[in-house]
């Protein structure tokens, strides 16, 4: 294998600019090629990135002997089509969140079967999970004792009408089913899980929802219960201020991270989502009485960091099946909190 891993990217969606800089920003992959339907318009995005190789349909890009692994940043809908193809060409996938199946696991469990049968990677696109802060929370939540309660949110304000009402894709039910719970809900309730060690609750509550005018989700309020009376509550969406935070209440202390996904602190600079931006460099422990540590951590760029587990795992040779549950786990909740809007206020249980 080459030195470096060598990544496809498949589409020239927005964020696929984000992460072709954070591919070449890290010291064990580089971007080797670009796939659209068009061969002009990847030609015309890969001489602005910087990448050699251009072709015009993702079939070229999949049959491509150099490419070791591929970032797939596609529609909702083609996700699983084309994870299966990649994963059938041997490739490993990196893909975009939301995941597909608005209202069931069953789409994603072909996709992680599919890669795991032909022995590749699975990874989702949370790029925070992959920061240097996180591992010293997950430390530091070890000592605070058993995790009992978990409050989360990712929301921010909708910049216009058009907007709001289906002119982007998170608002637009036909390109993202769940609208903004799994675009903008993905955030909080992997933030819970990860609180809770990725375990399932028992069951989970839709407490409010609203519909913009094309009958897509744009808010979203809910309640998951654990075993032996732990529980968590999130909201999410675009008609709030932006919010990106976890509390993570334990036995013997609390967690307090207020710029989960963005890493900017409480700066407001909201364009650090679409930068490769250097942060996530503090988060805050209270005591039992409520007394406050700002714990520092070195900053980091978590999406070089995403890469770079990623690279890593292909390098290695062996897979880690332990981001495959996190994924799934993560999306059945989601599934589950989607059929809840049918049946608001009543318990909901997990599907397996």
């Amino acid at each position: 294998m080459n030195s470096k891993v060598r990544i496809g990217i498949m589409s020239t969606a927005e964020i696929a600019h984000k992460v072709c800089q954070a591919i070449n920003s890290s010291e064990y992959a580089e971007v080797y090629c670009v796939a659209s339907r068009s061969l002009e318009k990847a030609r015309q995005w890969a001489d602005a990135h910087n990448i050699k190789i251009a072709y015009g349909s993702y079939d070229e890009l999949l049959d491509d002997p150099n490419v070791d692994g591929v970032y797939i940043p596609l529609p909702t809908s083609l996700k699983k089509e084309w994870t299966i193809k990649a994963a059938n060409k041997k490739k490993h996938v990196l893909v975009e969140k939301p995941l597909p199946g608005a209202d069931s696991s069953q789409c994603l469990e072909d996709m992680i079967k599919s890669c795991e049968q032909n022995g590749v990677q699975f990874l989702d696109g949370t790029m925070w999970l992959h920061s240097l802060r996180t591992q010293v929370a997950k430390q530091k939540k070890q000592e605070l004792g058993k995790v009992l309660k978990v409050t989360a949110a990712m929301t921010f304000k909708a910049p216009n009408e058009e907007w709001l009402h289906g002119g982007n894709g998170r608002t637009n039910k036909n390109q993202e089913p769940q609208g903004c719970l799994g675009d903008q809900g993905w955030y909080p309730i992997g933030a819970i899980l990860f609180a809770f060690d990725y375990e399932l609750p028992k069951f989970v509550q839709c407490l409010q929802y609203k519909l913009n005018k094309v009958d897509t989700i744009i808010e979203f309020s809910g309640f998951l219960e654990f075993e032996n009376e732990r529980y968590a509550y999130f909201d999410c969406g675009a008609t709030f201020p932006h919010r990106s935070f976890v509390d993570i209440v334990c036995e013997n202390g609390q967690i307090r991270i207020d710029d989960l996904v963005g890493g900017f602190g409480r700066t407001g600079n909201f364009n650090a989502y679409f930068e490769n931006f250097v942060g996530s460099e503090r988060f805050f422990v209270d005591d039992l009485q409520g007394k406050e540590e700002v714990i520092k951590v070195e900053a980091c760029n978590h999406t070089v960091k995403m890469i770079d587990t990623f690279a890593n795992i292909i390098l290695s040779k062996k897979t880690d099946h332990s981001w495959h549950h996190k994924s799934l786990t993560t999306h059945q909740v989601l599934a589950a909190l989607f059929r809840a809007t049918q049946r608001v206020g009543e318990k909901v249980q997990i599907l397996q």
